[in-house]
């Protein structure tokens, strides 16, 4: 992952770091101690979960089949009240193309520094090469 150029933050914001950083790296023990139990994740694609399990298993799913996967933090925003703001750009092989996903990420962080919400909003799909729009999949 690059890091790009986020800003300074406090705790919730590095806790977001670090959870994005475990992430894309495939570091699922890390990744858990970031989220709290009852975690829910409201995909860009109507691809909701709920609960850590349900979400870990979404990301052990999706993220090693990812070809050529890299994310780019541009910026880590802290909101206040327990709420962070990340604008990052995901890129995925597509028919041997690297494809750009422009992502902002809202997570909600309680008072026990445990990521308890992550919303996905996504700009508008690219196509890739092949014509098809880019995303996962629950």
């Amino acid at each position: 992952m690059s890091e790009g150029r986020p800003g300074p933050s406090g705790a919730a914001g590095r806790l977001a770091e670090r959870y994005l950083r475990a992430v894309a790296g495939q570091d699922w023990e890390t990744v858990e101690r970031c989220l709290a139990p009852t975690v829910g994740r409201d995909g860009p694609f109507g691809d909701d979960v709920e609960g850590i399990d349900d979400y870990m298993g979404l990301l052990r799913r999706t993220m090693p089949s990812l070809p050529g996967y890299r994310m780019d933090l541009d910026r880590v925003t802290e909101l206040g009240g327990g709420r962070v703001l990340v604008e990052l750009r995901e890129t995925v092989e597509i028919d041997g193309a690297p494809v750009v996903t422009d992502e902002c990420l809202l997570l909600a962080v309680d008072d026990d520094d445990r990521i308890t919400r992550v919303s996905i909003y996504i700009r508008r799909a690219r196509a890739s090469p092949a014509g098809r729009a880019v995303g996962f999949a629950p």
